[in-house]
């Protein structure tokens, strides 16, 4: 049996010198509230700091390690999403191994626990068959001809790979612009059928919107450019996220990516149409590739909605999400931590559908244990020195 305390641990609520029993399995088994009143205690770990549960990463692209500082900055996402087709052309398949077992490596080190993770062939199964961080593989389609069904066929095999390796994995559309209405149909089959959770880009650059309002826009430019066919996508004159609703479950767990350019209304809309839906923030990402973020006032009245992502290291530094966590602290100061936790951790658990055994610090449960180190106690704020230390 382990006992762990510190300044704070983080239960829902904050308990001021709180304490934490675990077994040998890591699972918790008691959370003592000593009302702050911390006295000496048998094989007690003392640390300075805030513990909180394991961090829940609910986008993250492992096959894209490889592109690391490859990929300028700031280039708008059109241009990012050309760079990484080019990409996908020079480097052999032989180089993409490495940089995957860094980046899960990198990512058990960054206290996270579990992970939603986007795939487009089985290339990361032998990382994930030895990795200590849960997975759930979104095997990702993508097509706008009018080959669906050869496309669908050629991804469920990606996916029935890793269900053969005992990996959980759900099929799921890239983006809005990128899948069309036919393949959009199987994928929602598929899901319905499966009750499997969903995961798709949303609005991460204005010209997805535009696209979908008038054909045009730069989205549509770079698209002609590079010789993709736009004429299976329909003019709605509304946004993407309204435009492809009808050909999502409503009843699955749903999460949209990125959110950058969503606006209010399109966010009430979801809420309306998909109860079970989640907005994932990369905030990082956002920066790198479009500089912009989401604008989080949008989402205030949906606070047990929102999770967090790293996206890629073609368009992130590191893979951490207290980095994410800090970076919207930063620039929405109106933003507490006891809500940055909670988007961390339980809400991106419920999203994974995994909040049985992750995302809050309770008896039963296996969340592991992360230490936040270096926090302000006056303010209760993050600061640029935090860091997180894995305890479990």
């Amino acid at each position: 049996m382990r006992r762990f305390s510190a300044n704070y641990i983080y239960t829902h609520r904050f308990l001021k010198n709180g304490i934490i029993e675990t077994n040998d399995n890591g699972e918790i088994t008691n959370i003592i509230d000593t009302k702050g009143d911390l006295r000496e205690s048998r094989n007690l770990e003392f640390y300075n700091g805030i513990i909180v549960p394991g961090f829940i990463n609910t986008h993250c692209h492992l096959e894209l390690s490889a592109f690391k500082n490859r990929i300028a900055q700031k280039v708008s996402l059109p241009a990012f999403i050309q760079n990484i087709v080019s990409l996908k052309k020079e480097i052999n398949d032989s180089e993409y191994l490495k940089p995957i077992e860094t980046a899960d490596t990198l990512m058990f080190k960054n206290g996270i626990v579990a992970v939603g993770d986007i795939a487009n062939t089985s290339i990361t199964i032998a990382v994930k068959k030895k990795s200590k961080i849960f997975y759930l593989t979104f095997v990702e389609a993508l097509g706008l001809n009018n080959n669906a069904e050869q496309i669908f066929k050629n991804i469920n095999n990606v996916f029935e790979t890793f269900q053969k390796e005992s990996l959980p994995a759900a099929i799921v559309p890239h983006a809005p612009y990128s899948v069309s209405k036919k393949l959009l149909t199987l994928i929602k089959q598929h899901a319905e059928k499966n009750h499997s959770i969903l995961s798709i880009h949303n609005q991460e650059t204005a010209s997805e919107n535009e696209l979908f309002q008038s054909l045009s826009g730069e989205l549509a430019k770079k698209f002609n450019e590079m010789g993709v066919e736009i004429h299976n996508i329909q003019k709605t004159g509304t946004s993407s996220l309204q435009s492809i609703a009808s050909d999502l479950p409503i009843n699955n767990n749903i999460l949209f990516i990125h959110n950058t350019y969503t606006s209010q209304q399109d966010i009430d809309f979801a809420v309306a149409n998909f109860p079970n839906c989640y907005f994932c923030l990369c905030p990082k990402s956002n920066l790198y590739i479009e500089n912009r973020l989401p604008d989080i006032v949008h989402f205030n009245n949906y606070q047990d909605k929102i999770t967090l992502g790293t996206d890629s290291l073609a368009s992130n530094d590191n893979l951490s999400i207290l980095d994410e966590m800090f970076v919207l602290q930063l620039n929405h100061p109106q933003i507490n931590l006891s809500q940055l936790i909670n988007w961390a951790t339980i809400n991106g658990a419920r999203a994974l559908g995994i909040e049985k055994d992750f995302g809050s610090i309770e008896p039963g449960k296996k969340p592991g244990l992360n230490l936040i180190q270096n926090i302000d106690f006056d303010t209760m704020r993050l600061k640029k020195e935090s860091a997180v230390l894995r305890l479990i």
